[in-house]
């Protein structure tokens, strides 16, 4: 999967959060925005083939100076791109 992928789901709005990450990216005061700007201009870090119900893709990006994680995978059999959680990552 590619930041291509991602970068193109994001600009046609076929992406959608989970609860938790928007609760998570209250108690970090990072807003939609902020995530969407990491989905465009970040770079995938990681990804994590673990999981059964697909691979999820950790791309990092910067709010403020701040280095922020956004983990995300697509939907089965769909274009949606789901954003899973979202962190300040701690140095």
């Amino acid at each position: 999967m590619s930041e291509k992928r991602i970068r193109q789901a994001v600009k046609k709005n076929e992406y959608e959060f989970s609860m938790h990450a928007l609760e998570e990216m209250d108690n970090d005061n990072l807003t939609a925005e902020h995530v969407r700007d990491i989905l465009l201009h970040g770079k995938i870090v990681a990804e994590l083939t673990d999981d059964s119900r697909g691979t999820r893709l950790v791309v990092q990006g910067l709010v403020t100076r701040i280095k922020v994680e956004v983990v995300c995978r697509f939907l089965n059999l769909s274009r949606w791109l789901r954003i899973i959680t979202v962190y300040v990552v701690e140095e």
